[in-house]
């Protein structure tokens, strides 16, 4: 009796690693793949929530990995999931659908206050294998991909729903719940000693702005060197582009532009140290596609232009 009452008292409900045994029961018992969405900043609150995010943030299969290659459907594979936030404005409740690429999921919104706070993906699914690899096939002709190379990901990837989405529906509401208590529960802790409707909207504000500055941050990191934009980024963060220029010079102290080729600048003075690639090889692979640009922008920040800065050692 000892034991068990011990074990009573030590597993709190708000342990987040409640949510990492969840998770993982949907994916072992229904063999799928699950990627999770911060939108209101739920992932922000609490460390061990934003690892568990991070491990569920990214569709990494060879599949989406390929396609994700091409500068065109990278784009695309971020408006998608924007469209998809709008979509559960209107919608509300949880479908079934694809991506413009052939990938069927099960999508879950989680909800507090009314207001959309994060998104659960389950895939990934093909719907009738045949009309599926056509429409593969189709989209990868279309946009200059390998057909063949991507059915066959696809079918690598992609499995037909055999399991009962009523069940599926019972555990995943489970997490959506969990998700949404959570949350709720660290935003009134944070407001409790306020008057509580007006503290209640500058925590959540407080959190949803933490992640749109960390996802902004993320995503110009990862993808720099590629041709991103402010639409780009802010469809990624699921804000407001005009918003999340102001936050962003407010937060980090330089405008997005700026933090960019900041970004690029600090790889090609490592590719500068390195290797013997020209400067018109590096500003192409630091995602400056105009040598000339390159050099005015790494002196504006270094001091020095790149040949000179090769030169000093």
């Amino acid at each position: 009796m000892k034991e068990i009452n011990q074990v009573l008292k030590n597993e709190a409900y708000e342990d987040p690693q409640i949510l990492h045994h969840l998770l993982e029961n949907i994916i072992n018992k229904y063999d799928v793949r699950i990627n999770l969405t911060d939108i209101a900043g739920i992932s922000k609150i609490n460390s061990q929530i934003d690892d568990i995010f991070k491990l569920y943030s990214y569709h990494n299969n060879s599949f989406c990995n390929r396609i994700k290659k091409n500068e065109t459907n990278f784009g695309l594979c971020v408006r998608s999931k924007n469209v998809l936030c709008k979509a559960f404005k209107r919608i509300r409740t949880p479908f079934y659908g694809k991506c413009y690429m052939g990938i069927y999921e099960l999508y879950y919104p989680v909800w507090f206050n009314e207001q959309l706070i994060a998104l659960i993906c389950i895939g990934q699914f093909s719907d009738g294998i045949e009309n599926s690899i056509e429409i593969v096939r189709r989209e990868a002709e279309r946009y200059g991909l390998d057909p063949v190379a991507c059915v066959e990901e696809y079918i690598r990837i992609t499995k037909e729903i055999n399991f009962s989405v009523s069940e599926l529906n019972k555990d995943v509401w489970v997490v959506c719940n969990y998700m949404s208590m959570f949350y709720r529960n660290r935003i009134l802790q944070r407001s409790i000693k306020s008057k509580l409707s007006s503290a209640v909207r500058s925590t959540t504000d407080y959190y949803q702005n933490k992640v749109i500055i960390s996802s902004a941050i993320d995503f110009i990191k990862t993808n720099y060197s590629s041709k991103i934009s402010l639409d780009l980024i802010s469809k990624h963060c699921y804000c407001n582009g005009a918003y999340l220029s102001h936050l962003f010079k407010k937060e980090i102290g330089i405008t997005i532009t700026d933090y960019i080729n900041k970004c690029k600048v600090e790889h090609a003075k490592h590719l500068l140290d390195i290797t013997d690639l020209t400067i018109t090889q590096i500003s192409n692979e630091v995602g400056f596609n105009d040598p000339s640009y390159f050099s005015k922008v790494f002196k504006r920040t270094q001091g020095v232009y790149p040949t000179h800065y090769r030169k000093r050692t």
